[in-house]
């Protein structure tokens, strides 16, 4: 099991932590944090800001809002194993949000933030084309690149741009 820990307090806004979980060892008689996580990555350099996770291929992404990239990791063995940038092409300032990956394992589709947060603290969660991006895996899940933006849009009364989309899921239809 993965997890990943973001900033959010304002004397730590800015944070990237992943840690992995043992799949077993877990017994109600058990200490607090028993069996302990191990941490399989840490950055708490300005803008870091890990949220979204998911597995495709093998490989574990973790989305971060703040540098616009994903970390990619190797599932079995935890080993981080290369970063894959979001930036160019479709969009400057993507903030992914949350992520699931296309039935075929071929896509990951991730929210983008858009320009003014519904919620969050906007210091990271503020991006500059809210939709649905989506990613092109390459070599199993281990590479990937963004391919294209699928807009989504919400303009108020005045004209502010109002969408902010934060969850996905993606369904086999089968």
């Amino acid at each position: 099991m993965w997890l990943n820990s973001g900033g959010g307090t304002p004397t730590n806004l800015h944070e990237f932590d992943v840690y992995r979980f043992p799949t077993a060892g877990y017994a109600p008689s058990n200490p607090p944090n028993t069996p302990a996580p191990a941490l399989a990555f840490s950055d708490d350099v300005e803008p870091r800001d890990g949220h979204g996770t998911t597995l495709v291929g093998g490989h574990v992404w973790v989305f971060d809002r703040g540098t616009n990239v994903a970390e990619v990791f190797d599932g079995a063995s935890g080993r981080h194993v290369g970063t894959v940038s979001l930036l160019g092409g479709p969009s400057g300032d993507p903030t992914p949000d949350l992520a699931d990956v296309s039935p075929s394992g071929s896509r990951i589709f991730v929210s983008l933030r858009g320009p003014v947060p519904l919620s969050g603290d906007p210091h990271v969660s503020t991006g500059s084309t809210p939709g649905i991006g989506v990613v092109q895996v390459q070599e199993g899940g281990r590479r990937g690149f963004l391919k294209a933006v699928v807009p989504i849009s919400n303009r108020d009364a005045a004209g502010v741009e109002r969408a902010d989309p934060h969850g996905i899921g993606v369904r086999d239809p089968r």
